[in-house]
């Protein structure tokens, strides 16, 4: 993995990036772009992106040069001097230009420091770049092109894959194995030991059960800094291909996450879960010991899931029920204390007429 220009600024004309986006330019094709910032803050030669309505209303008032606009949004008023480029995605795009302007991360040159520690037994590949203070064991395997940044540590018998970057601090424990093209942000463990005890009495104190399992995580995962992935306590705890966890996300152990789901952060998983493809969690959600969430879930931030949620359904609050149901709940509840208010005045005046008034 190349360094990046650590000075790397958008300079491109209006015309030049929406021929490289594909996208349809209203407004000077020689307007010079200079920078990249939110609609509100940004200055003349800054590029912003309009992907909702709420978003274009600001557009008059913004000072930015240029737009990215989503297909189908409005943009009101005359734009003189100034760009709108019109994509069908303007995340999408905005994502793209963000991707090559990334000043990325420094890594270390090919090769191993020489303050790491690497097992006589241990694989690690000419292409691999390991910094300083690694420790590697025996029967590890680092692949080609793997950057191990600064600090990291890969267990026995552990596997990088290929194509990996470990931020420092980052642990991948003893016979655990991460996929090719992952990205472990800082001090991520990979492969803790499963919470696994029976109960104390009054005559015994709690009994730790091995955890003897591993961890196995797919290809072009993102596993978020200060993030723990449990080791099975017997078998596997698994990751899809192309997962996502944000920071401070814990896996619990003999959990499986499906392809393609984004966990957002502190979400937290007991054991034995089986997530689904594609299901999206927000932040502090929480799921309960050994229940399904089928593909394509949606769990909205806070929930707190103690049973099943089907395939492709939304799901909300404490616990966990549809967005609809949820909603009418929490709608009824805000008017709650009123109705409260008015069914006593009520139950009052019948009592009176019926003369039963205590």
């Amino acid at each position: 993995m190349p360094d990046h220009d650590d000075d790397a600024q958008l300079s491109m004309a209006a015309g030049d990036l929406a021929e490289l986006l594909g996208g349809s330019l209203d407004g000077p094709a020689d307007l010079q772009l200079t920078g990249i910032a939110a609609i509100e803050s940004g200055g003349p030669g800054d590029l912003t992106f309009i992907r909702a309505a709420q978003f274009a209303k600001r557009w008059p008032e913004s000072r930015c040069s240029a737009a990215l606009v989503s297909e189908g949004i409005d943009i009101p008023g005359s734009t003189p001097g100034r760009a709108i480029i019109r994509v069908p995605d303007a995340d999408a795009a905005f994502a793209a230009i963000l991707g090559r302007i990334d000043p990325g991360i420094h890594t270390p040159p090919p090769g191993i420091h020489p303050s790491s520690t690497v097992d006589p037994e241990a694989q690690v590949d000419p292409a691999a770049r390991v910094g300083p203070n690694c420790t590697i064991g025996p029967g590890a395997r680092v692949g080609a092109s793997a950057v191990l940044i600064a600090g990291v540590h890969i267990g026995a018998h552990a596997d990088t894959g290929e194509g990996s970057t470990l931020h420092p601090g980052v642990v991948i424990a003893d016979r655990c194995r991460l996929g090719d093209r992952c990205v472990v942000h800082p001090n991520a463990v990979i492969g803790s030991d499963g919470f696994g005890f029976i109960p104390p009495t009054e005559d015994k104190p709690a009994i730790r059960i091995p955890q003897i399992g591993t961890v196995e995580i797919g290809a072009e995962c993102e596993i978020g800094a200060g993030s723990t992935i449990d080791r099975a306590k017997l078998g596997v705890t698994r990751l899809g291909d192309r997962v996502k966890l944000d920071n401070l996300v814990h896996i619990g152990h003999n959990t499986t996450v499906g392809d393609d789901s984004i966990l957002c952060g502190r979400v937290t998983i007991g054991g034995s879960v089986t997530i689904g493809k594609r299901v999206m969690c927000g932040g502090s959600v929480t799921f309960s010991d050994q229940i399904t969430i089928g593909d394509n879930a949606r769990i909205a931030g806070g929930t707190v899931a103690m049973d099943d949620i089907p395939a492709g359904e939304t799901y909300v609050g404490m616990p966990a029920m549809p967005a609809r149901t949820a909603m009418a709940n929490y709608s009824a509840f805000r008017t709650l204390s009123e109705f409260t208010r008015r069914t006593d005045k009520a139950i009052a005046r019948i009592d009176r007429a019926l003369g039963t008034s205590p």
